[in-house]
């Protein structure tokens, strides 16, 4: 789709070195942490598998394990922000600003799959992503159950206003952050194998 000339999708490195075990004793971590959230989820006699995503401003991180073995932190250098503010010429983005997020964040996320804890069940307890569940659709309650096809529905409604549909007649937030957050939660979903996401309150963590 055309639009006013824009610098190209700045690159940013894709896959960090993985920062290894999680510490003993970790520093103390915000409730939006995917490590805080981990050991919340442990700390309830949760043994099964786990995979936890927290998509921050600057950087996007999973952690994964099985309840007999240590968890793994891999840390992406996407974010909501840097994504919105390296891609997103145009508020709301342009279908070229999303075309390029999404080759962004498909080449940051691919390589995460094959090291996730097999059968893992995804959470979070972002703010930004409970903002998606509430914009699709789902009632307000503490845990929210945020299905792929729900999340690809709410896309397809930013790519409806990408290309040029009235912001006026939808109710998505106008803010390219929410837009990135949106995007990159898509990607990992698609791309990591997980048909839902479990959204827990930061009141349950």
């Amino acid at each position: 789709m055309g639009g006013a000339a824009r610098s190209p999708c700045r690159t940013i490195a894709a896959f960090p070195l993985p920062e290894g075990p999680m510490p003993q004793t970790p520093a103390p971590l915000s409730p939006e942490d995917a490590a805080a959230l981990y050991q919340a989820l442990r700390a309830e006699g949760m043994a099964d598998a786990l995979t936890t995503l927290h998509i921050g401003g600057a950087h996007t991180r999973l952690l994964s394990g099985a309840a007999d073995a240590p968890a793994l932190l891999r840390t992406l250098d996407i974010g909501a922000r840097v994504t919105a503010a390296t891609c997103f010429a145009h508020q709301p983005p342009t279908e070229a600003d999303l075309e390029h997020a999404i080759m962004l964040v498909e080449d940051a996320v691919m390589p995460v799959r094959a090291l996730l804890a097999p059968g893992s069940t995804l959470y979070t307890a972002d703010g930004g992503i409970r903002q998606i569940a509430l914009a699709a659709g789902l009632p307000a309650q503490p845990e929210l159950h945020l299905s792929l096809e729900a999340v690809e529905d709410t896309f397809n409604r930013l790519a409806a206003l990408s290309l040029g549909r009235p912001a006026t007649q939808d109710t998505l937030a106008q803010d390219n952050a929410f837009a990135a957050t949106l995007l990159i939660l898509r990607e990992c979903l698609h791309h990591l194998g997980f048909d839902h996401i479990v959204v827990r309150s930061d009141a349950v963590v």
